[in-house]
């Protein structure tokens, strides 16, 4: 069967199985009573100081539950995801600061970009098969990049404002944040890491509850190791975890923010998951409790 005609297969499978695991849906659920560090920005988006220059911007009335970060330094901020652009997030961002603000994306599915289309530009990860599909200044991404085939949302391109080259250090002014590639859940994905106050923001590649770990195009479970690795060796027992997903089961207020151990543990998991160690058996498939705050849902 060549890759044209398994395509569609591979879409009803991912479709059915994302139904399956988030309850996937257009109605908003209802608000909820968020804790005192929390306010209500409108009836939808919500806004909870992580620390004076670290804010996070949540949308828990979608089912998925997107929290995107708005990154402050003295000259320039940061946008990190854009959430799904069910709602237009730039107002939000606009009453939190009057700084020149820059968007960037953890990857590409369409609840991360979907804010992208009410901005001028993004920040793109210089990677050279993403550098390689540029044109014009535009990145077009493919379906199985976004996924939004899933919620009937269209896909958008990718206007570059910047390439980020890996590794490197991003001034906001007074504030100092490192780019790195963090394949594992796409083969895109990056994590920012801000060293100085302890953060990792992760996107998609860990967060509380339910993590899908079959079959999303470009999902591997040795690059999930690898970052896992990588992430640990710049990280200390104070790093917290910034991640773009609220499961109410194991955050049920808040900002959906992880702790170093939520790593380690991840990272046993993975080891036994690869080697062979934990078994893989079952009917359709197995989620494996990492901890009490997340979960890593397997095919057999």
């Amino acid at each position: 069967m060549n890759t044209e005609s398994r395509m569609p297969h591979l879409r009803i499978w991912l479709i059915l199985s994302l139904l399956f695991i988030f309850g996937c849906t257009q109605k908003l659920r209802d608000p909820y009573i968020e804790t005192d560090s929390v306010r209500w920005y409108d009836d939808y988006f919500t806004v909870e100081y992580i620390d004076s220059q670290t804010i996070a911007i949540g949308e828990p009335r979608y089912h998925q539950q997107n929290y995107s970060y708005l990154i402050l330094g003295n000259k320039r901020a940061l946008l990190f995801d854009t959430g799904p652009g069910i709602r237009n997030i730039r107002p939000v961002v606009e009453s939190l600061t009057d700084l020149p603000v820059t968007i960037t994306q953890s990857h590409f599915h369409y609840d991360h970009v979907g804010g992208h289309r009410n901005f001028d530009g993004a920040i793109v990860a210089d990677l050279p098969a993403l550098r390689e599909r540029a044109n014009s200044g535009r990145l077009s991404i493919n379906s199985e990049e976004h996924l939004g085939f899933v919620e009937n949302i269209g896909k958008p391109d990718i206007v570059i404002k910047e390439w980020w080259p890996l590794n490197s250090a991003i001034e906001l002014g007074g504030r100092s944040l490192k780019i790195v590639h963090a394949p594992g859940h796409t083969k895109e994905s990056i994590v920012l890491v801000d060293e100085a106050r302890g953060f990792l923001f992760t996107g998609d590649f860990l967060c509380p509850g339910p993590n899908i770990g079959f079959l999303l195009p470009g999902l591997s479970l040795d690059d999930y190791l690898a970052t896992t690795h990588r992430l640990l060796a710049m990280s200390t027992p104070e790093t917290r975890l910034l991640t773009a997903h609220r499961d109410e089961a194991s955050v049920k207020f808040g900002a959906p923010v992880l702790a170093y151990e939520d790593l380690t543990d991840f990272e046993g998991l993975l080891e036994k998951l690869i080697d062979g160690t934990k078994e893989r058996k079952g009917p359709y498939i197995k989620t494996y409790k990492v901890n009490d705050r997340i979960e890593f849902v397997v095919n057999r």
